[in-house]
C-alpha cells in the first residue's frame, strides 16, 4: 500500500473523528461488559443447567434457571451457582403482585448447600414493588449467585421472589 494512501486515510474530518471515537468507545464498553459467552465468564465451564417451576395462586408461576460453573482458579469455592427467577402470569386475568425486583434478602433463600452469597452493588428505585401483572406478562429476571463450599453432590435451592401472594420455587444443582 502506498504511504500516501495511509496518510490520507488517517486524515479525518471532525465528524469522522467523533464517529470513530464513539464506535471505539462502544466496542470497548461491549468488550468490558461482556462475559465472554452467553453463559458465563470466558474461563468458566458450565457444569450443569437446570430449570425449576413453582405454580402459585391465580395462574402465577415462578420459573427458575440454575447455572453451575466451575469456580475460578484460586477460589475457595468448588463451584459457582447462579439462580435466575422470573414470575409469569399464565392466567387469564391480571394478578396483583408484590415481588422482589432488586436483590433477594437472606429470608428469600433456602439451600441445602454450604454457600457464600456473592454480593451485588446495585442501586434500585424500588426493591419490592406492587404491580398488576397482566395475563402473559412476566417480571424482569432477578439473579442471585453463590460460591459453593459443599462436597460433590446434589443440592437444592428454594427461592422466594413473590412476596404477595407468597410462594417459593425450588430447583436442584449438582457439584461435581
Amino acid at each position: 500500500m502506498p504511504i500516501g494512501f495511509v496518510r490520507d486515510a488517517t486524515r479525518r474530518s471532525s465528524a469522522a473523528r467523533v464517529v470513530h471515537s464513539v464506535v471505539a468507545l462502544a466496542a470497548l464498553t461491549i468488550a468490558a461488559c461482556s462475559t465472554g459467552s452467553p453463559s458465563g465468564p470466558a474461563d468458566a465451564n458450565i457444569l450443569s443447567k437446570r430449570d425449576g417451576v413453582a405454580v402459585g395462586p391465580s395462574g402465577l408461576e415462578q420459573r427458575l434457571v440454575t447455572r453451575v460453573e466451575a469456580a475460578p482458579v484460586g477460589s475457595p469455592f468448588r463451584a459457582s451457582v447462579f439462580v435466575t427467577s422470573t414470575i409469569v402470569n399464565t392466567g387469564s386475568a391480571p394478578v396483583r403482585l408484590t415481588y422482589r425486583s432488586c436483590d433477594f434478602i437472606d429470608a428469600d433463600i433456602e439451600t441445602t448447600a454450604d454457600v457464600a452469597r456473592y454480593g451485588t452493588l446495585r442501586l434500585c428505585a424500588t426493591i419490592s414493588p406492587t404491580i398488576d401483572l397482566a395475563p402473559g406478562a412476566s417480571t424482569e429476571p432477578e439473579e442471585v449467585g453463590f460460591g459453593v463450599r459443599s462436597a460433590p453432590g446434589t443440592y437444592t435451592v428454594k427461592l422466594r421472589q413473590a412476596l404477595s401472594p407468597e410462594f417459593r420455587a425450588e430447583t436442584s444443582f449438582r457439584v461435581p
